[in-house]
């Protein structure tokens, strides 16, 4: 699961080998130092998520909770202007994830028309 915090982006995943924990791995230290301070981060310098902890699920999942009921912000881009390059980070991501939404309504305003013909009545029916 990825996440996207004013403190940063985390990739949240199950532990392969620990069913009670979970691998919180982040691309820039950070978010896991401000969220789980009391834990060492491993760095792996070869890892496309660089800095992570191994830690129950337990733990991970009321400090998330806090997160979400600390919002108090109408716009999460601006609520992370403080960090310039992740807010420009997010912006990308923002900008990625409604070009997705339009070629998906596109993709459905297509398939909707493409099965839909009108008859002499001018109601449609549907071509099977």
């Amino acid at each position: 699961m990825w996440i996207f915090t004013t403190k940063g982006f985390l990739s949240i995943v199950q532990h392969m080998d620990l069913p009670e924990h979970f691998q919180v791995k982040a691309r820039v230290p950070s978010p896991i130092e401000e969220l789980w301070p009391d834990y060492e981060i491993e760095v792996i310098d070869w890892a496309d998520y660089r800095f992570r902890i191994t830690i129950s699920k337990d733990e991970v999942i009321p400090v998330l909770i806090k997160e979400i009921e600390s919002v108090l912000y109408t716009s999460f881009k601006n609520a992370c202007e403080a960090d310039e390059t992740y807010q420009h980070a997010l912006v990308n991501v923002w900008t990625t994830m409604y070009n997705y939404q339009l070629r998906i309504e596109a993709m459905a305003d297509q398939t909707s028309l493409a099965g839909v013909t009108n008859d002499t009545m001018g109601s449609p029916r549907s071509d099977e």
